[in-house]
């Protein structure tokens, strides 16, 4: 399993390195291109469900054996969740619309479900494990103006996603006390998008994000006592992978 991590690691540096070249390659391109009129800055805010196995169902039993959730279910069970964006782009008119190319920083954060929050409150000092996915996308917009109010727009962009799923801990009667932290991979994202300009200033669209599958293990020994949840030392550095996606609404601010 070491081995097998390690590849994971190596082919997301791999990725990681390919879209630092595009990076150079579309700024390279920006100041060679004469067409450039104008520098746009955005700031967005975003309203996110989860999608894939991010949004799976952690089920307790009536021995709560699924707190703490472990490497087995962490990285699920995510609920509606909130983020904020910002945006640096180039506007440059293209003689059928404007084309945009920009890099796009994303903080998106979601909580687990209610009935799993319920339980680590009940669970001593019990703390719940929180999901931040940290995008970075470099991308076009491209935008046609219908009328001084509305401009319908299309985009795509391409990054590294940087999930960090923060710690578990408490106390119940089938595993004693327990804190648990985690180490997942970055993955490559991508980023699809529809909406519309309302104005110079103000647009709202919808997003589909795929953050792809991020490798989860334990970072440093789990202080847990159960045997029942197979944490020896052999199995401690064993992966899990889990899909991760959301579809957000996002309305931005244009300046």
């Amino acid at each position: 399993m070491p081995c097998e991590t390690n590849l994971i690691i190596i082919s997301n540096m791999n990725k990681i390195k390919t879209l630092c070249l595009l990076v150079a390659f579309v700024f390279a391109g920006f100041g060679a291109n004469a067409q450039l009129t104008h520098l746009e800055q955005s700031i967005f805010l975003n309203f996110n469900l989860p999608t894939g196995q991010f949004n799976d169902d952690v089920v307790l039993n009536a021995a709560n054996s699924e707190i703490p959730m472990t490497r087995f279910n962490a990285g699920k069970s995510a609920v509606f969740g909130f983020g904020l964006g910002y945006r640096v782009s180039y506007r440059f008119d293209v003689g059928f619309g404007e084309v945009s190319p920009y890099v796009h920083a994303d903080f998106q954060w979601n909580r687990i479900k209610g009935d799993l929050r319920e339980a680590y409150m009940n669970a001593g000092d019990g703390s719940c494990p929180n999901y931040f996915n940290l995008p970075v996308f470099v991308g076009v917009n491209y935008r046609y103006q219908l009328d001084d109010i509305f401009t319908p727009f299309a985009e795509f962009g391409i990054g590294p996603d940087f999930l960090l799923i923060t710690k578990e801990s408490g106390s119940n009667n089938t595993v004693g006390d327990f804190k648990m932290r985690y180490q997942v991979t970055t993955n490559v994202a991508f980023q699809l998008g529809l909406g519309c300009y309302f104005g110079q200033h103000v647009s709202a669209s919808l997003h589909y994000n795929g953050y792809g599958k991020h490798a989860i293990k334990y970072s440093g020994s789990p202080e847990i006592n159960d045997p029942a949840l197979a944490l020896t030392e052999g199995s401690v550095h064993d992966t899990q992978t889990r899909s991760i996606g959301l579809l957000s609404l996002r309305i931005g601010f244009h300046f």
